[in-house]
């Protein structure tokens, strides 16, 4: 395998700042590209599940990378290798549409003058907001700086340049900012088959916070991250390095990405097919998943 695609493989598993839509999308581009210079070799079907296969494991917390490259894994057994490239081609056009389609339903909770909070950078908050300001929607938006990456920051940017009045605030104090905002509307890096929420660390206490303050609390994702393999009591969060919060050797640091909100405090979690209650109507997201993307 060319060093090109090792190359783009190593970057999309050790990438813990993009979005998950992002590296969802990068992850089928690599796949597609491979796919129209190889498919006619001896080792193609082979080369390629090992791919999808690596990536899935690298980035075992996304719950859309793991279905994709499941569905690619699988196909591999199914279609032949000169159609491979159709079928990729197929899942990245549907994966791009997701964003927008998820967009249109929840631009309709979003008020012209309306004040929400989001935390770190979901490739689907931004697109909802992009949305919302081609619609005339200029909104104040308290954004999470998340910690210890920033990616907050860049959301908060990418806010700015629609027009949006971004104000970045530090993860501990958003509690302070809850008697301001409407509601809030987060990404997702999985949903699990309770209901579960799993996204970025900052998600649980910004979800206890409108729910102690009686705000709407949304998850703005696409049927793909749902995990119907795992519930919270099955998920294992990945440690990561100390030193991205506090390079010292005297003290005992520990740095998780990803937190865990129980379907409860979550109001909806909206989707390509709309709105749906994390508690009561989780199974229609595996329903949706199976029928949008086989």
């Amino acid at each position: 395998m060319k060093t090109e695609y090792l190359e783009r493989a190593n970057r999309i598993a050790t990438d813990n700042v993009s979005s998950a839509q992002q590296v969802l999308k990068d992850t089928l581009g690599l796949l597609y590209d491979f796919s129209m210079e190889n498919c006619e070799g001896e080792s193609f079907l082979r080369d390629l599940k090992s791919l999808a296969t690596n990536l899935s494991n690298a980035q075992s917390q996304m719950s859309a990378l793991s279905n994709i490259c499941r569905l690619v894994v699988s196909a591999s057994d199914k279609v032949k290798p000169e159609e491979m490239c159709s079928y990729l081609d197929s899942l990245l056009r549907k994966v791009g549409e997701a964003s927008l389609r998820t967009a249109e339903h929840a631009s309709k909770l979003v008020a012209d003058a309306g004040v929400y909070a989001t935390l770190s950078q979901s490739e689907f908050v931004i697109r909802l907001f992009e949305l919302a300001a081609e619609q005339g929607k200029v909104a104040t938006i308290y954004v999470m700086e998340s910690r210890p990456l920033f990616e907050g920051r860049q959301s908060a940017r990418a806010l700015r340049k629609m027009g949006h009045r971004p104000i970045l605030v530090s993860d501990a104090s958003i509690g302070a900012f809850m008697t301001f905002i409407d509601s809030a509307f987060v990404g997702a890096d999985a949903i699990l088959s309770d209901g579960t929420l799993i996204n970025k660390i900052g998600s649980y206490p910004l979800a206890a916070a409108c729910a102690i303050a009686k705000k709407k609390f949304y998850a703005v994702t696409s049927v793909l991250k749902y995990d119907p393999e795992k519930s919270a009591n099955t998920f294992i969060n990945k440690e990561e390095s100390a030193h991205e919060i506090f390079a010292n050797p005297e003290l005992e640091v520990r740095n998780f990405y990803f937190d865990k909100v129980d379907g409860g405090l979550v109001t909806a979690v909206i989707t390509e097919i709309g709105l749906v209650s994390p508690v009561s109507e989780i199974g229609r997201l595996n329903a949706a998943m199976r029928e949008m993307y086989g």
